[in-house]
């Protein structure tokens, strides 16, 4: 019989050498597959989006010791940036600030134009070395971001070279642990609502259990005054930033849509996935109605009454599979309530179905991309100076099987 104390006890343990030992190097279980045999093929291992960019392959060639490190990541040449929401200044994580270049959110402004302003000062230095590798042996001595340690220093110490908060010697920026039992002991919520994909074919509607994020930081006794902005980190570096109101508002009611699922329009033009239990609203007086279900940001830990399943990287795809055991879940909050409702993936193929007026739309709450599988992280910007932070793509996995949460930045001062 599994001992499943002693089995949470082991793995907490685990993590915990892991956060103490990240302090000092950062640098956990990647050199054991990081060898420097010129005849060994060596490819990048960050998230699965940028995966096959030929820079980070570049960087990681000529660093073969950051392969699957905190610097394999797009962060180590791009930066996030502030950015104005129509209601007061946002700070955006670097993949999103990078992302508002091909979609900017509408009524928003101050955001990027052009990659170029997404760059921090090694990227910069990269990209105007001619953005290759001899490029990066180039820049090899420089001091980027005005640290006072050259860029080589910096990297063989698994610290980004173009951001002068990052250097090394620094501790730790204090961090709160928050294990799957305190979560479960404290009030739980319960809501059923849609998740529109963007690429997917499916949509699909779901009942999430969890607790209302702007809870758990009160539990936790963080005084958001000054934020700029919430983050929600997953294993693989992936990450979304929110503003305040995103995660301390409640959302408008919920709305059922039917008539879209594979015995409506068939397997190859359906676009929503219904639970079996609640497709019974779909032939009643609730389509397209609220439901009068509160809607708020949770960070859920159960699918349909069961535990969430566990993420893990699929090895052949890279990409995360499974949802759990957190997943962050914000409802579509559009202002516009006609945009908070299914529509069909981006890469659908439409011709000979039903329904056009259904087919993708830019400009929908297309929310799932914001529900982050296998959180493990919630960060509050600004993150504070005088510390390093904790490195997530060496001790995510870590989390995942130890079901804890880290929440550290901005008013966070530890356990």
């Amino acid at each position: 019989m599994r001992n499943d104390h002693f089995t949470f006890t082991w793995k907490h343990a685990a993590l915990t050498i892991l956060i103490s030992a990240a302090g000092a190097a950062i640098g956990i279980g990647c050199s054991d597959d990081t060898s420097t045999n010129p005849t060994e093929i060596i490819s990048s291992r960050s998230y699965q989006g940028h995966a096959t960019d030929a820079d980070i392959n570049s960087f990681v060639k000529t660093y073969p010791h950051t392969v699957g490190t905190r610097l394999d990541d797009c962060q180590t040449c791009h930066k996030g940036g502030a950015v104005n929401d129509g209601e007061g200044d946002v700070w955006a994580n670097a993949c999103d600030y990078c992302h508002y270049v091909i979609h900017p959110p509408a009524g928003w402004s101050g955001l990027p134009e052009s990659f170029e302003e997404t760059l921090n000062p090694y990227g910069a230095a990269y990209n105007d070395a001619g953005r290759n590798a001899g490029g990066l042996d180039d820049i090899a001595g420089l001091d980027s971001d005005n640290d006072g340690y050259t860029n080589t220093e910096e990297i063989s110490e698994l610290r980004y070279p173009g951001d002068d908060g990052s250097y090394p010697g620094l501790d730790i920026c204090p961090m709160i642990t928050l294990t799957m039992a305190e979560l479960k002991a404290m009030p739980p919520h319960t809501q059923f609502g849609l998740a529109n994909t963007t690429k997917q074919q499916f949509d699909f509607y779901a009942t999430y259990t969890g607790v209302k994020i702007v809870d758990i930081l009160a539990e936790k006794g963080i005084d958001l005054t000054g934020a700029t902005s919430i983050d929600i980190l997953a294993p693989d570096g992936y990450a979304k930033s929110f503003t305040l109101a995103q995660i301390t508002e409640q959302y408008p009611d919920h709305r059922f849509f039917s008539g879209f699922g594979v015995e409506d329009l068939g397997t190859d033009c359906a676009f929503v996935e219904y639970p079996d239990e609640t497709y019974g609203l779909a032939y009643g007086e609730w389509i397209g109605e609220e439901l009068g279900h509160e809607q708020w940001h949770i960070l859920a830990y159960e699918r349909e009454g069961l535990p969430i399943e566990e993420s893990y990287l699929d090895p052949v795809t890279g990409r995360i599979e499974g949802e759990g055991p957190f997943r962050n879940v914000i409802p579509p909050g559009s202002p516009d309530d006609d945009l908070n409702t299914p529509d069909r993936g981006k890469n659908a193929e439409t011709s000979g179905c039903m329904l056009p007026e259904w087919n993708y739309d830019y400009e929908k709450d297309h929310n799932a991309s914001s529900m982050v599988k296998g959180t493990v992280i919630i960060r509050i910007n600004p993150m504070p100076e005088g510390c390093e932070e904790f490195d997530i793509i060496n001790g995510g996995w870590a989390m995942i099987d130890a079901a804890v949460i880290l929440i550290y930045g901005h008013n966070v001062t530890g356990e």
